[in-house]
């Protein structure tokens, strides 16, 4: 058998080429993870920004919602107010017009306090003269016609009846204003003495 002996100088040769050639694997094998890591946290910074942002953007808008919710509940309060003062406003004139009508109702009560005087007969031989107060009801008769309502209700009334008695003077102021028809008659009395009464 025949045995060929190589050169001994390219097995040393081929070793280191094979020692290079791992090197380089080995770096390039670093880079790559180097960079997978990189591509990693880039990833991961990304999604880091993209929540917070999210987070961010949620917490502004709640903000919004409630600096509107707290303008609804100032504009509506203000309006609420405003509506207040109107109302008060209103009822102010409402107060101050009714007082002037008050004050006005009063001023003609006390121009009206007149005193209506009803005469009877005339005088002559022994009749003397007689007063009678009436007062007016809520109802007069008048004829045909029934009253309710008069301003002659709150004024003094007040029959002058010549008559030859007090009973002849009551029958007689019977007679033309019947207390059934509405009218409240008192007693007779001698005119001198009802003039003073009612002074």
């Amino acid at each position: 058998m025949i045995l060929l002996a190589g050169r001994p100088w390219e097995g040393a040769w081929n070793t280191q080429r094979g020692i290079a050639t791992l090197e380089v694997n080995s770096v390039l094998f670093v880079i790559g993870i180097l960079s997978a890591i990189g591509a990693v946290s880039i990833a991961l910074v990304r999604q880091v920004l993209y929540y917070s942002r999210r987070a961010q953007i949620s917490r502004i808008t709640e903000e919004n919602r409630e600096l509107n919710r707290k303008q609804e509940e100032l504009t509506k309060a203000y309006r609420e107010g405003q509506e207040a003062v109107r109302q008060g406003e209103v009822e102010r004139k409402s107060a101050t017009t009714q007082l002037a009508d008050a004050q006005r109702r009063l001023k003609v009560a006390k121009e009206d306090n007149y005193v209506v005087i009803h005469e009877v007969n005339e005088p002559s031989g022994s009749r003397r003269l007689f007063t009678v107060p009436m007062t007016l009801g809520s109802t007069l008769t008048l004829g045909q016609n029934v009253i309710k309502e008069s301003k002659f209700r709150a004024a003094r009334h007040f029959l002058e009846i010549w008559a030859d008695s007090a009973e002849d003077a009551n029958r007689i102021a019977r007679t033309n204003f019947p207390p059934d028809n509405g009218f409240v008659l008192s007693k007779a009395a001698p005119a001198a003495a009802t003039a003073l009464a009612a002074e």
